[in-house]
């Protein structure tokens, strides 16, 4: 089915790989591993526009990018978007809901904080490439759910999601990765790696702070040392950290929804 994909890449490679079909839960893309020099290899074909609603590859491309050699980043050995693929290194099992010990909890703060510091392009087109575009997405979000035959509901519901959006306390615009949950953090030889970085880019950090809170069971006072929130006094945290998990489950709804 992916046969002139697999051809390109190993031509890439300048080596055969015979890629087998891995798992595809919790994502659209077809997944693919192989292995080539006794390094093991992911392949991940991307979904289609439809189906990835949100993602931006160009964008996703950008960030990256500018991850590389970090110690938490995904590792990509080639990204082609114009070709509807990326290469990268496997990097183990992604962890259960769970899983996460004080170890892997402290270097996902780490990696979040580091994240969060990565300085912004100078360049203003890398950067707005790089950017999220949130009224963009609003509008992408309305357009789709127009067209349902019920759509007061969830147009009531994206309309909470802006008013939510608009009244979180204001922070920096930094790097953030926008779906962090166990299921996008691997664990190999003691080293925690952040995968999925489709939905990724410079934007809100609320929205990590927001999901590193619900999904990994880290307190409000450990987020609140992170570098988009040290000017925010508790109470004023508190509040954000409370109206970002009502726009994050919103969010995570009208995805489902408009992907369907």
């Amino acid at each position: 089915m992916h046969e002139a994909i697999f051809e390109q890449v190993n031509r890439q490679l300048n080596v055969y790989v015979h890629w087998m079909p891995v798992s595809r839960a919790g994502t659209s893309n077809r997944l693919y591993q192989g292995s080539s020099h006794d390094q093991v290899l992911i392949l991940r074909i991307n979904a289609r526009n439809g189906l990835a609603f949100g993602v931006s590859r160009q964008r996703e491309a950008e960030v990256l990018e500018r991850i590389q050699g970090q110690p938490w980043g995904l590792q990509v050995l080639c990204n082609r978007p114009d070709l509807g693929w990326c290469l990268m290194a496997h990097h183990g099992l992604s962890l259960g809901v769970d899983a996460i010990t004080d170890n892997i909890r402290y270097q996902l703060l780490t990696a979040v904080k580091n994240l969060q510091e990565i300085p912004l392009p100078a360049d203003t087109a890398q950067r707005k490439r790089a950017s999220l575009d949130y009224p963009e997405l609003f509008e992408h979000y309305q357009r789709c759910l127009n067209k349902e035959s019920d759509p007061l509901h969830w147009l009531n519901l994206l309309n909470r999601l802006v008013q939510l959006f608009v009244s979180l306390p204001n922070v920096p615009r930094c790097y953030t990765h926008h779906d962090l949950h166990p299921g996008n953090c691997c664990w190999r030889n003691d080293q925690l790696v952040l995968i999925d970085w489709e939905y990724a880019g410079i934007g809100n950090p609320w929205f990590d702070a927001a999901t590193l809170y619900r999904h990994c069971s880290i307190s409000a006072k450990e987020l609140r040392a992170l570098p988009a929130f040290r000017h925010l006094t508790a109470p004023m945290f508190e509040l954000g950290l409370q109206q970002a998990q009502e726009a994050a489950r919103l969010l995570e709804t009208l995805w489902h929804k408009a992907r369907h």
